[in-house]
């Protein structure tokens, strides 16, 4: 076996992103539209939280050098959920566009979604080996909890992924009136527990499958 092939859930992502490339550049070219483009800069965002764990992962002592990965993959993570909320962007129409669009719009979300899963698999590992366990599985749930609560809020706020770091205060100025009037703010508090528990289930999925996977192969 060749001990430089890439594992399979690394394999799977880089599919994901080739074939959500070739469906944007095929509408490019047959419609004539550069409209999503912004989807390969949200992609391009999405793969950062998963080469910030790779160097996470990599470091075998905890410190300062640690603690600045695990920050910035932090502050990158909620990119890989952003995609998911791209789909308000579709409007229905009743050609095969829309059809398409819809495609187009899951492999997005799927690419972006995998790079997430995996760095998150990541850092619990570099958690499991410097922290308790119920520390770990707490950091976890709070890491998924705070990604997907700052991806719903860009996009009420009608901003874009990149503006998680860049717009950071406007960003904070929000959650507060969030988080101090919950109640005027139920819509929101809504998607995010759905979010939360979606993203949950799938990355206990993923971890049951890539266990599965690393036993058989």
């Amino acid at each position: 076996m060749n001990s430089r092939k890439l594992p399979s859930p690394e394999r799977l992502m880089i599919f994901a992103g080739l074939l959500s490339f070739g469906l944007l550049f095929y509408r490019c070219i047959f419609f004539a539209n550069l409209h999503f483009t912004f989807l390969l800069w949200n992609l391009l965002l999405a793969s950062m939280p998963y080469i910030i764990s790779k160097k996470l992962v990599s470091i075998k002592e905890s410190g300062f050098r640690s603690y600045f990965f695990l920050i910035g993959w932090l502050v990158f993570f909620p990119a890989c959920i952003y995609p998911l909320t791209d789909m308000l962007h579709l409007q229905k129409t009743n050609d095969f566009s829309f059809v398409y669009d819809v495609i187009m719009f899951l492999s997005f979300a799927i690419a972006g979604l995998l790079p997430g899963l995996i760095s998150l698999r990541n850092v619990e590992t570099f958690l499991r080996n410097h922290v308790s366990g119920l520390f770990t599985k707490l950091s976890v749930v709070f890491f998924i909890f705070l990604s997907s609560y700052s991806a719903c809020l860009i996009k009420f706020l009608h901003l874009k992924s990149w503006n998680i770091v860049t717009d950071f205060k406007r960003m904070y100025f929000a959650s507060a009136h969030d988080i101090l009037d919950p109640a005027d703010h139920s819509r929101i508090w809504l998607v995010i527990i759905m979010l939360v528990l979606l993203i949950d289930v799938l990355y206990a999925g993923f971890k049951k499958l890539t266990d599965k996977a690393a036993r058989l192969f």
